[in-house]
C-alpha cells in the first residue's frame, strides 16, 4: 500500500540561516578584537618598590632589640642571661622548669 501523504519537495541550500551564522562569528571576533585591545577598567596593581631585604631584616632585629631591652621589659637580655648564669653556678641547675606542686597527702580519715 502507498503512502497517501506526498514526499516533501527539495528547498534548496539555507542561504539566510548561513548568512546568521557568517554574521554572528564576525560579530563575535570583532568583539574579541575590541576587548583585546581596550585598556584593563579595573585597573593595574600598584607595584610597590621591593625593599632591601638586608635593610629589612636589620630593621627587624632592631626593633626586637629594643623590645628586649627596654619598653616593659624589667631586665635586658644581657642582664638576665648574667644572672641565670649566676644561679646556674650557684644550685647547679637552672631555675626552669620549675618543678610542679606538690601531691596532696593522703586524707588519713577516708578509709
Amino acid at each position: 500500500m502507498a503512502d497517501p501523504t506526498p514526499a516533501p519537495e527539495a528547498r534548496g541550500f539555507p542561504f539566510l540561516t548561513a548568512a546568521a551564522a557568517l554574521a554572528t562569528l564576525f560579530v563575535f571576533v570583532g568583539l574579541v578584537v575590541v576587548a583585546y585591545n581596550s585598556p584593563n577598567y579595573l585597573g593595574e596593581p600598584k607595584a610597590e618598590p621591593k625593599a632591601d631585604p638586608a635593610a629589612k631584616l636589620a630593621d627587624v632585629k632592631a626593633r626586637n632589640q629594643a623590645l628586649l631591652d627596654g619598653a616593659g621589659a624589667k631586665m635586658s637580655v644581657e642582664a638576665a642571661a648574667a644572672e641565670l648564669r649566676d644561679r646556674a653556678a650557684k644550685d647547679g641547675r637552672l631555675p626552669f622548669p620549675a618543678p610542679g606542686p606538690a601531691a596532696p597527702a593522703a586524707d588519713p580519715k577516708k578509709n
